[in-house]
């Protein structure tokens, strides 16, 4: 009789990988946050239109004028560095007769883009600037040089709100939610700024300006993994 060769082998117990672990099933819910600052900065648009059948002279007024502007936003205390060309156009403007093209003249439009943190001042510049001929002015756009910071305790509420709403939807379906999300998907949203239109009160001799809140918004979408409970 032959020989049994007989071999031990350790009992090995192989741990279940965390795919194998957990259920498939997801949750997709989203998060909204916002949060109202204080706007600290404002950007007034003011532009000089001037027109003329002679290009020379459309454009000649139109530099005397702007000349005047910028020299009444230096009195008025706005630093040379506030003050930028947003754009400079020159087009030829026609009346119609009978279907054709007559009375040929050109329109020169330059727009000034003034940066202001003195909201006190902005009617009172506005009203200095119209009597040196600016012709038009453009929405004012209130802004945060602390958006960053607003936007980071939007995003922290959007994520607590998206938690929330996870949490609700588990309990109320007797299921168990990962604790970590499998995914998280920040979703864009424009930059927030509150527009102001230019308007003349008869009651008051400076335009009225105000100035209001400014409305942070962050969303977010959040996947979870969940499980029945056993």
């Amino acid at each position: 009789m032959k020989g049994v060769t007989v071999r031990m082998y350790p009992n090995y117990y192989q741990m279940p990988t965390r795919t194998e672990s957990v259920s498939n099933r997801t949750m997709k819910v989203y998060g909204t946050g916002k949060v109202m600052v204080e706007p600290n900065i404002a950007s007034v648009q003011l532009g000089v239109v001037t027109e003329d059948p002679s290009l020379t002279k459309a454009q000649q007024e139109n530099a005397r004028i702007m000349n005047q502007v910028i020299q009444s936003l230096n009195e008025l205390g706005v630093p040379p560095q506030a003050i930028q060309t947003s754009s400079f156009t020159i087009r030829p403007i026609f009346d119609y007769k009978d279907g054709k093209p007559v009375n040929q003249r050109y329109q020169v439009m330059n727009t000034l883009q003034v940066m202001l943190t003195d909201f006190e001042a902005i009617g009172a510049i506005i009203d200095r600037t119209v009597l040196e001929g600016v012709n038009r002015v453009f929405d004012i756009q209130f802004s945060t040089d602390q958006q960053a910071a607003a936007y980071d305790q939007a995003l922290q509420s959007a994520l607590e709100d998206g938690t929330r709403k996870a949490s609700t939807i588990a309990q109320n379906f007797h299921v168990v939610l990962d604790t970590i999300p499998l995914k998280i998907i920040e979703q864009t949203s424009p930059s927030p700024v509150a527009y102001k239109a230019f308007s003349a009160s008869a009651e008051s001799t400076t335009t009225p300006i105000q100035a209001g809140q400014i409305e942070v918004e962050a969303n977010v979408e959040l996947l979870y993994r969940y499980a029945f409970v056993q």
